[in-house]
């Protein structure tokens, strides 16, 4: 427990530095958290080391090139889709290399893109903080709740641990979440427009971190795997950090590009 807290000073320090800091700070640090993510994943597929470092080479294009996402988005599958073609001419396994590559892509490197993309919106500096405070807080909710009430087991076939109990109080926390950064970051007045986005938006956002960490612990079972990696005591690896977040922030991104946040 102690190797665990103290990690998590550590690594909430290193969030918070990136996210005050901005820029490009932020933007090597949403790079480093896709790399490694990417290299977890990819390992535990036991995907060849070369489509690994092809895989994180395309990701470090995506995230530096000057051009808009649609651009970025075009370059890269299309650099993609070549490889595959001439890739899958090999044999099997390499096939199926390709296809843990595109899929990591996809999962891991675009979701992380949007999350350091928060900042560049209006209001982005605050913005920044709503998936941090959204996947903190329902996780925070969701172990209490479920060690102290947790009583009807849900998927057990996927995460033995989780149960009814923690899954509503997870939506609690996603719902305070919200409601926090709406008043107190953001100075809104607590009405009843406040009160409704935060149970909407709220419960909505614990739903998909929930969704995240769900889906990270059926890859991780798949493999016959605990953590996805190592490299941070006390939590497994980066990915087992990141599973809810990477979820929950491409639909913050489209809330606040629809106006709702």
């Amino acid at each position: 427990m102690k190797e665990r807290i103290i990690t998590a000073i550590w690594g909430i320090g290193l969030v918070a530095a990136a996210n005050l800091l901005g820029g490009i700070v932020l933007k090597l640090f949403g790079i480093a958290v896709a790399l490694v993510s990417v290299y977890e994943l990819l390992t535990i597929y036991k995907v060849e080391k070369y489509m690994i470092y092809t895989t994180c080479a395309f990701a470090i294009i995506f995230f530096i090139t000057p051009f808009d996402f649609l651009t970025k988005l075009f370059i890269v599958f299309i650099a993609l889709f070549l490889f595959s073609f001439i890739e899958s001419f090999r044999n099997e396994i390499a096939a199926k290399n390709i296809m843990y590559s595109i899929f990591s892509f996809i999962y891991i490197v675009l979701p992380i893109f949007f999350l350091v993309s928060l900042y560049e919106l209006e209001n982005g500096k605050k913005l920044i903080w709503l998936p941090y405070l959204v996947c903190w807080a329902t996780d925070t909710f969701a172990y209490f709740i479920g060690i102290t009430i947790g009583r009807r087991r849900i998927w057990s076939n996927i995460s033995p641990k989780k149960s009814l109990e923690g899954f509503l109080g997870g939506i609690t926390g996603g719902v305070i979440a919200v409601w926090f950064y709406l008043v107190i970051m953001n100075h809104t007045n607590f009405d009843l427009n406040v009160f409704l986005a935060g149970i909407i938006v709220g419960s909505s956002l614990s739903v998909v971190a929930h969704t995240g960490d769900l889906f990270a612990s059926m890859l991780k079972r798949d493999q016959n795997k605990k953590d996805f990696g190592f490299v941070l005591p006390g939590h497994g690896g980066v990915l087992d950090r990141f599973d809810s977040l990477i979820m929950v922030a491409p639909i913050i991104y489209l809330f606040a590009k629809m106006g709702i946040l």
